[in-house]
Formats: C-alpha cells, structure tokens, sequence
C-alpha cells in the first residue's frame, strides 16, 4: 500500500485563463512567495515539504500541455473533480486573515467542523476556484 509512503501534499495545479490575474491574486492576496514564471506557468511555496520538496500551488495556462501529452479543453465544473483547495493557518491567525479579506472586500464563508475541531475560511480566487485557509482549534 502506498499510502503510509506519502509525507505530504508536493503541489497543486489549477489551470488557468488570465495568468497575470490568477499570479496577482495569490501573490498579493493569498500572500504567496513566487518561485518561478514563465509564460505557461506560475509556481507558488505553499510551504517546506518533505525531503527537500517544496510544496507548491502552481497555475498553468490552459494552453499548457497534459503529463499525458494531450491538450485540455476548457474545464467546466461538470467536468472537473476538483472541489477546492485547502491552505493551513495557525490558530492564532484566523482573525487576522478574515481581517485582510475584509480589507480587500472578499467576500467570505466561515465555518466550523467539529468533529475535527477546524474552523474555516473559505473564498473564491478570480477564477473561482474555492481556496480555504483551515485550522485546528482544540478549544472547539
């Protein structure tokens, strides 16, 4: 079984139409370090990984190739998996966050999940991918 192999999350990809757009909002928004550009693809650190892999949000030009070789078309909810994605915060950075996207006028939806004690912050990227910024609180 591979699953007990697996250290972490190495990257995500969301494919993208307006690059510059999609670079701005997780750059100056999100807060993320840029790594590398290019006219394809921008790669944003998430965060240190495992082994010296860093993990990595990375936005690809819809024009971008496949791993498969193939080209994609448009991607329509319909036809997409991908629900959203999830960025952890610390605790103690919650409050600080709903305060940055008030300033920037995001609109959010918050919500708790007791079951494993984590509250959530969950918004929309220019693209309308859902990004959420999740944390544990032990005190839920």
């Amino acid at each position: 079984m591979i699953g007990k192999r697996v250290k972490g999350l190495g990257e995500i990809v969301l494919r993208v139409t307006d690059m510059q757009l999609m670079k701005t909002f997780y750059q100056n928004i999100v807060g993320l370090e840029l790594v590398r550009e290019s006219k394809d693809f921008v790669f944003f650190k998430i965060a240190d990984g495992y082994g010296g892999h860093t993990q990595t949000l990375a936005l690809f030009a819809t024009t971008n190739l496949t791993a498969f070789g193939s080209e994609l078309k448009n991607i329509e909810a319909a036809h997409t998996s991908l629900h959203h994605i999830a960025l952890e915060i610390d605790k103690s950075d919650y409050a600080e966050v709903l305060n940055i996207l008030s300033q920037e006028n995001i609109e959010v939806v918050t919500n708790v999940f007791e079951w494993v004690k984590w509250k959530s912050i969950f918004i929309k990227d220019p693209e309308m991918n859902i990004v959420e910024f999740v944390c544990y609180d032990a005190t839920i």
